[in-house]
Formats: structure tokens, sequence, C-alpha cells
């Protein structure tokens, strides 16, 4: 398989043995030019120790990436009906603007006395009983923060299409949107107002808050996240969550069914728990992001997070979640830091134009397993170009529509190579092992 498109077995060992060209079976989509984003997610509680907030700012200027995303919880800042406790956060505002970094949190986690009472012992996850209530706390909050620059937009709840996070209807979940970016927009009418990101590319779920609840006006980023491979079932993969499905359902929902906004995965990640090492975490990210960002309707990535939780902390969730930051819990890096450092250093530029259709694939020996491959072309002309096989160990020939005038090729930590074997169009000798990405940028 190339691309995620199949090719029979027969074909494919035909094809490696003459030499020839490898094609999907349908070409990839024109080239297209899209803005691209990075964020970091790590939640904070009300009054954490602002000096550990900042060490984390600081591990995430390592990683040259200046947007945060984070709870701020109604329960923390709304304690009693009323009664309103913003010092801590008007402090973390400061520090974060201090260290470059802009804010996009989300609004959740029910307060207590504001519940309207679920199907469990929880009431974080309730609905409110007073949406009106609810809409107070948000003028209350934004009015607050607006005098800070460089909190952007504010996301309404969080995972909202699962029980775990909202025990509620998705009549309720519109009702609490729809009032709640009213308020947004009245307290600061330059922050952009995000629908809480979805477990998965839900359509179903998106379609019926804006087309039956009427909320399709009432957001302007629609994100989802995506864990696989941590948790989904084991044939969902990197490769194929975001296949023809989700083209023909969750984008096209927004397109017809909402206002078009833009897609977010706005939390992404994947745990070192016992059975993955820290290679296979920072392999999987090499996937994830050439994968997700090769998807022309994604525009921006999460990462999730930027730390592991210590093991004292009570967690929302299986103890997985213990494990899916790129540091470990005492801030020690792992492999995933440094190759995200890399990934966000080659695609973090602003703009790119994802351009997998003018690479061309040719097996030369061996024999082609799962083959999967993305080009990107920058602003300054470099091109960046991920090429891996799931289960094969071919070699392969990566001819460029594009010429360039060097190639360097990038490991996992980041040091780079000059790869001689280029002749300005043509990658020779490009050897992969299953399950291991490879990483070259093109100098124009």
């Amino acid at each position: 398989m190339l691309g995620g498109a199949p090719l029979a077995a027969v074909a494919t060992a035909y094809l490696a043995a003459c030499g020839v060209a490898v094609a999907p079976e349908a070409p990839g989509p024109e080239p297209v030019a899209k803005a691209v984003s990075f964020s970091v997610l790590e939640d904070y509680d009300k009054g954490a120790d602002l000096t550990e907030v900042a060490a984390d700012f600081r591990l995430m200027q390592e990683l040259e990436v200046d947007t945060w995303r984070g709870s701020w919880g109604w329960d923390d800042y709304e304690p009693e009906p009323g009664r309103y406790d913003f010092a801590w956060l008007h402090r973390f505002a400061e520090l974060a603007e201090a260290h470059g970094i802009v804010l996009r949190p989300y609004i959740a986690y029910t307060a207590p006395w504001a519940a309207r009472g679920g199907t469990d012992d929880q009431y974080w996850n309730d609905p409110p009983r007073d949406v009106d209530a609810w809409a107070r706390f948000v003028d209350t909050l934004v009015t607050a923060m607006a005098v800070h620059p460089n909190v952007l937009s504010y996301e309404i709840y969080n995972e909202q299409n699962v029980p775990l996070w909202w025990d509620g209807t998705r009549a309720e979940f519109a009702e609490v949107l729809i009032r709640g970016a009213a308020a947004v927009r009245a307290a600061d009418p330059d922050a952009e107002v995000i629908v809480g990101g979805l477990v998965w590319p839900d359509a179903g779920w998106m379609e019926e808050i804006c087309v039956d609840h009427g909320a399709a006006s009432s957001f302007d980023i629609a994100p989802f996240h995506a864990y696989v491979e941590t948790w989904f079932p084991p044939e969902q993969t990197v490769e194929n969550f975001l296949g023809p499905d989700y083209r023909e359902s969750y984008v096209a929902t927004l397109r017809e069914a909402c206002g078009a906004q833009p897609v977010w995965i706005n939390e992404l990640g994947f745990a070192t728990t016992p059975g993955n090492t820290e290679t296979d975490q920072a392999r999987w990210w090499v996937r994830a992001v050439a994968t997700f960002l090769a998807e022309p309707s994604v525009e921006h990535l999460g990462i999730y997070e930027i730390k592991d939780l210590p093991t004292d902390r009570p967690v929302i969730g299986d103890p997985v979640n213990y494990h899916l930051g790129i540091t470990y819990a005492d801030r020690r890096k792992k492999l995933a830091f440094h190759t995200l450092d890399l990934l966000t250093d080659l695609l973090d530029v602003g703009t790119l134009v994802v351009a997998d259709r003018e690479l061309a694939v040719r097996v030369v020996a061996g024999t082609a397993g799962d083959v999967y491959r993305h080009l990107f072309r920058r602003p300054d002309g470099t091109q960046v170009l991920f090429v891996w096989d799931r289960t094969g160990s071919p070699t392969l020939e990566l001819r460029l529509a594009t010429p360039g005038r060097a190639a360097v090729e990038y490991a996992l930590d980041g040091a780079a190579t000059r790869y001689a074997a280029f002749d300005g169009r043509t990658l020779r000798g490009v050897r992969l092992e299953p399950d291991a990405p490879r990483i070259f940028a093109i100098e124009p």
C-alpha cells in the first residue's frame, strides 16, 4: 500500500521486483496551501505554583510553540454563586505574556452548586441547572480577562460527545454553546469561540447541534481529538483515522450544515506505557504530524502534553493518562520532545503547501508493505519529505517534481546529516525498516 491506497499484493511484489514506479490507485489531491499552527496542552488548577508553570512555559519556548491550551474550570473560578476569584488567573496570564505565550483556554467543569445532576455521582460533567448562571459566569470571566491581549479564544466545554465528559443531551450542550458564545462575543468581540473538541470527528453530533439545535453560527473553529493507537480499536491507525469517510462526513457536515469552520486537532498524543517505548512514541509523533497535516482540512495540531502526570495525582479516565507527556513528570525529556522540536522547526512556519502528488516513489529493492509518504513545501521553498513503511523493508527512489540544491536527513533526536545520494531531484537508496519513518528536508 502506498499513501493509504491499496494495491494487490501480487502487483506490489511485481512492481518492486521490476523497479518501476509504485503509485496509489487514485492520485492524491492537487497541492493545497493552508495555514498551520501548533499548541501545547497542560492543565493547571487554580493556585498552582507559578514557578512550576514557568518551568513548563520554558519547555514550550524550547519547542518554539507559543500557544497554550488548558482548562479554566467554572468550579475553580466561581466556587459559590456570584463569588468570582480570578486573582491567580490574572497572574497566570501575565506570566504567559512575559514568556511570549498566547492562551486558548477551554471553559469546563461545572461548579457543584450549578450542576443539574446527571446519571452519575460526579458534578463537573453535568449541564448547568440554570443556563443563565452559566452565561453570567462566562460574561464575568471574559470581561475580567479581556485586559490580557494574549487570551485569544474560549472553548466551550471539552469532549462533550461522550458521557464521561458531558452527562447531558446534545440539545443541552447546544444551549450552553449558544449562550456561552454570545457571552464571549459581547465581553470580548476579538476573541474566537471554539466548540469543545470532540473525542473523534463525530459528524452526526455536529450535524445535530448545528441543524437541529441552531448552534451553527455559535463557533469559529471545529476541533476534535486524536489519541489513535493509545485508545480506539486496534485496527484504527494514524494512517486510516482520517480516510475518505472523514472527508465525506465530518468535513462535509461542517461545510453543509455548520459554517465551513476551520478544523483543528487540538489534542493528540501517544502514551509511553510499559508496552510503548520512547522510540515508539517519537515515531508515532512523526507519523501523526505528517499524516494529519497532509489532510487538507486540518490546520492545527495540539500536543498533549508537556509532561507526564505524577502518579499520586488522580486522573479522569484510565492509568494510560499518566504517560502521555513528552517529558516525564520531573521534566526529563523523552525522545519525543526532541522529535517535536524538530517537527515544529520544519513545519510550524505559518503556511504550508501539501504537495504529496509532487513526489514519485519507486521501489528498487525489497518488498513494499504499507508505504506512506508526504511532501510539504514551505514559504522559503524548502521541501519537507516523510516516508515510512508499516510492515516492509523496501529500498526506494523518491523523485521530486521541484528540484532542490541539497538534501538533509533528520534523526528522531533532531540530528541532521547531509544525504549524499541526491542528484538535485531524486533521493536514491532510501531503505526503510518497519515502522521507522525517515525525514528529509530538501533545500531550495
